[in-house]
């Protein structure tokens, strides 16, 4: 009997489980015996060979089919496999891990008393980081239409948790970033956020060493070999032998870049210019193992940043194994401030010719009932992971892969 003829006039298509069975999973191997069938099953990542009678079923299964195999060594076919080629097995340990560092993580924030919260992922303002692309879509409740977004970042909603009264509060967030996929970037990706009211970044950056710390005690990892501290103009100086100053003019950076021989063709404003050195002469040369603050960024790169009393931004990245982790702030709290600078991120994104999008008025309206001085981080949560895990591909730990190259 061939397959087609079992499935068509035998098989009763789809059954339910039975009431008992010996084992069920994918068939992964079929080896006919003389007098049986060898099968190997594949439940939960695990291979385990059964002996099955022959049978019209046993005779006409093939590799990927679902079965039962019954307390009389007779086989069940639940699902017949009818798709073409192979598939990958469930990635079992990586998304038990996962599962675990999550976990890990929300332990490590509820030891220390910092309250959890669930943001909006429908905003009115999605961020206006102006190097963003975003994703926006239409809120429709009878003739009203709303263009809302999917946020790039939590920052707006935790920060107006601030703002009514929130002391430490954290995140794990689904963010969205359009244009974005390499082996370190997604479209979608999760966000741990994290803000201490009535604080500086020095407590923010021994926040990020214990939390890794702690991670890597639990995971088995190997952590950093030590911690640094490097200004921006530190890393200027030692790598492209340059004194960079707080009022470096657009020009000078187009000189360096020239002299470094940095590709700046696509460079419009300052940000550019800084942006395409630091990323192609500098990020590369910092110390892959060991974990790495840098502080103190020229003022027109503080973004929502307080500026120090020598015109700095005050901010840190933190970098290990060749990646770019999280990005901290010492958070801007002056509503006029804060408008002017939401205000000249629009600007450079009509510029850029990006999507139009407008501030969140409710924001302002809680920095002007007043936001205490705080100090906040941003932590790419599959980036981390994949430090500790020494992944290479953010790829590698998705279950699902929605996105084509």
């Amino acid at each position: 009997m061939n397959r087609d003829t079992f499935l068509t006039q035998i098989w009763t298509p789809y059954p339910a489980m039975p009431p008992s069975y010996v084992a069920a999973g994918r068939v992964r191997k079929i080896t006919p015996e003389d007098f049986s069938v060898q099968i190997l099953l594949e439940r939960k990542s695990q291979l385990i060979p059964y002996s099955i009678k022959k049978s019209p079923t046993a005779e006409v299964l093939v590799v990927g089919d679902l079965v039962a195999v019954l307390a009389d060594s007779e086989v069940m076919l639940l699902a017949p496999f009818l798709g073409k080629g192979h598939w990958p097995s469930f990635p079992i340990e990586i998304q038990e891990k996962w599962q675990i560092y999550l976990r890990l993580i929300r332990q490590f924030f509820g030891r220390q008393d910092f309250l959890e919260l669930k943001t909006p992922s429908l905003v009115v303002c999605p961020g206006t980081e102006p190097s963003l692309d975003v994703f926006s879509t239409e809120l429709k409740i009878g003739s009203k239409i709303q263009k809302l977004f999917l946020p790039t970042s939590p920052e707006i909603h935790l920060k107006k948790a601030l703002a009514l009264g929130a002391d430490k509060i954290f995140e794990l967030a689904p963010c969205f970033r359009n244009g974005e996929k390499t082996e370190r970037h997604l479209p979608e990706f999760l966000m741990l956020e994290w803000y201490r009211s009535y604080d500086n970044l020095k407590t923010v950056r021994d926040d990020v060493v214990k939390l890794l710390n702690f991670l890597c005690d639990q995971m088995g990892a190997q952590g950093p070999q030590k911690i640094q501290v490097l200004t921006v103009a530190q890393l200027f100086q030692q790598f492209c032998d340059f004194n960079l100053q707080p009022n470096t003019t657009k020009d000078e950076l187009y000189a360096l870049a020239a002299r470094l021989k940095v590709d700046v063709r696509s460079a419009e404003s300052i940000d550019d210019y800084f942006f395409l050195i630091f990323t192609e002469f500098i990020e590369a040369k910092i110390n892959s193992s060991n974990l790495v603050f840098v502080e103190k960024y020229p003022p027109y790169q503080a973004a929502l940043a307080r500026l120090t009393e020598d015109g700095w931004g005050d901010r840190f990245e933190v970098y290990w194994k060749g990646l770019e982790l999280a990005n901290a702030f010492h958070e801007l709290n002056d509503p006029q401030v804060q408008r002017m600078r939401s205000q000249e991120d629009l600007n450079k994104k009509m510029i850029a010719a990006k999507e139009d999008i407008a501030l969140d008025e409710d924001f302002f309206i809680h920095l002007e009932a007043g936001m205490p001085p705080s100090a906040g981080i941003a932590v790419g949560v599959e980036r981390l992971f994949m430090c500790l895990c020494d992944m290479k591909n953010i790829e590698e730990l998705k279950l699902f892969r929605n996105f084509r190259s």
